[in-house]
């Protein structure tokens, strides 16, 4: 088993990250790997009996060597994933395979220029949670999964990884595993459990370990057909921005920070590990005071008295 297959297992079973993020960071080395032995001259990581000191002959210069080369066909934010990645490896050999010297411990994600995130105002998140009585399971379950991801501001990995017994309506909260497999209780509102509750009625009955939201074979939903029914949905109700899931998580936070909530407690429902990335909600926020600055203050305009 060569090294790369080692990591993998390690990110499985001790790391316990989730299926994307293996995935990525597995495809992220692979590259590496070719790259390596395509412009580097290290022929050794394409043999399967790949030789434990493959890896030693890595030299910071080659790793700035293959993120420049990134750089010329991914942005920041992929190429700053692979980073990540990189050190993680190293960090793997250093610790778990005696590997002397780490490469990558002077590594730097390129600076990614942050973007306002994508969010609804108050008024769009009705037109698209406007919707009529129907009677069809899969429709119900549709707008549950709206109400819910509107609610809760859950990912859409977390969403597609509920089970039956994750939703507590006593207690009016649902039971999310988030990134590293860390658990938070986030509160469930009105309208979602009064969706979720009629999604439940309709569609075949379960056990609590069963998947929550099922697709038309009755398999788990994947992520990818709820972010194509969140973007029909966005479609259909006449927004004028692109929907994505996303788009739902970044509205649940703007609107609780727009109504008052402090900062930490929007970290703790959004599974956020460091403040930093719950502040971006803040920018949004700042906007928005400017706006009603600008149409509210007597002396925005410059207009003298």
């Amino acid at each position: 088993m060569n090294l790369l297959t080692q990591f993998i297992s390690y990110m499985e079973s001790e790391r316990q990250l989730s299926p994307h993020t293996i995935r990525a960071y597995s495809s992220d080395i692979g590259q590496l790997q070719i790259f390596l032995v395509e412009h580097c001259n290290l022929p050794d990581f394409l043999d399967k009996e790949e030789k434990n000191n493959s890896w030693s002959q890595v030299t910071e210069k080659h790793l700035l060597k293959f993120m420049r080369s990134r750089m010329a066909v991914d942005g920041a934010a992929s190429v700053g994933r692979k980073v990540a990645a990189i050190k993680t490896f190293f960090l793997y050999l250093n610790n778990r395979h005696g590997f002397l010297g780490n490469p990558a411990a002077l590594l730097r994600a390129p600076r990614n220029q942050r973007h306002l995130p994508l969010y609804l105002e108050e008024e769009e998140v009705d037109q698209l949670l406007d919707v009529g009585f129907v009677d069809d399971e899969l429709k119900l379950r549709d707008i549950a999964i709206l109400e819910l991801m509107y609610a809760c501001g859950l990912r859409v990995s977390e969403v597609v990884g509920l089970d039956i017994g994750n939703l507590k309506f006593t207690d009016a909260v649902v039971r999310v595993m988030g990134k590293g497999r860390k658990e938070r209780l986030v509160p469930l509102g009105q309208a979602a459990a009064k969706a979720l509750k009629t999604y439940l009625e309709k569609r075949p009955k379960a056990k609590a370990g069963d998947a929550l939201f099922l697709n038309a074979r009755n398999g788990r939903l994947s992520a990818r057909s709820v972010s194509t029914l969140v973007k029909k949905y966005g479609l259909v109700a006449g927004l004028q921005k692109p929907l994505t899931p996303h788009a739902l998580r970044h509205s649940f936070a703007t609107h609780l920070l727009q109504n008052g909530a402090d900062l930490r407690v929007i970290q703790e429902l959004l599974g956020h590990s460091s403040l930093s990335t719950t502040q971006r909600y803040t920018h949004v926020d700042v906007k928005r005071l400017l706006e009603v600055y600008d149409k509210a203050h007597p002396l925005a305009t410059g207009e003298e008295r």
